[in-house]
């Protein structure tokens, strides 16, 4: 919850000034994607991308990286016997709470984007994440460059996924 709310700060901080284009549905975003008029990066780290899916042609490009760094052994040696005394794995929250969780900027994202559009030769770039606030961010982030940047409303789970539009993985 803790980590949540950190993004959710960082996040909030950045809408204050949204100088990104626009918000576009599913489908505006796949026709403009299928007519050649821009590509859709997904912002999301590598393990979303891979692991939970993704919509047809979207290119992955993180915003950002998650570091885990461990808390002590003796934390972690605790939390074991913890569960091996009550014969119950904790759930993810609890699990969370063994490390100290950090997200990086990717340094190296708008040259990624850039070289991306570069070789598919368009001028816009339509950014997305599981449900929106990364994809907001990184949009304005881009904008800030000059790109012209647009955000997958609802992002993938509750834009893309719920719009029935074209994905797999997993």
């Amino acid at each position: 919850m803790k980590y949540l709310l950190i993004l959710l700060t960082i996040v909030s901080l950045i809408h204050a000034e949204d100088i990104y284009e626009d918000d576009l549905d599913a489908k505006e975003a796949y026709n403009m994607q299928k007519e050649g008029k821009a590509i859709i990066v997904d912002v999301r780290t590598t393990l979303e991308y891979v692991y939970t899916g993704h919509g047809v042609g979207f290119i992955n490009i993180p915003a950002f990286y998650w570091t885990y760094e461990p808390k002590s052994i003796k934390d972690r040696v605790k939390s074991a016997a913890y569960e091996i005394k009550n014969a119950k794995v904790k759930d993810h929250k609890a699990s969370q709470k063994l490390y100290h969780a950090k997200e990086v900027p990717n340094k190296n994202f708008v040259t990624e984007v850039m070289e991306a559009m570069k070789l598919k030769g368009v001028d816009k770039v339509i950014l997305v994440c599981r449900s929106g606030p990364r994809s907001v961010a990184a949009a304005n982030i881009l904008a800030k460059e000059g790109i012209s940047a647009y955000n997958l409303e609802d992002g993938f789970m509750f834009g893309w996924k719920e719009e029935k539009m074209p994905w797999g993985g997993y």
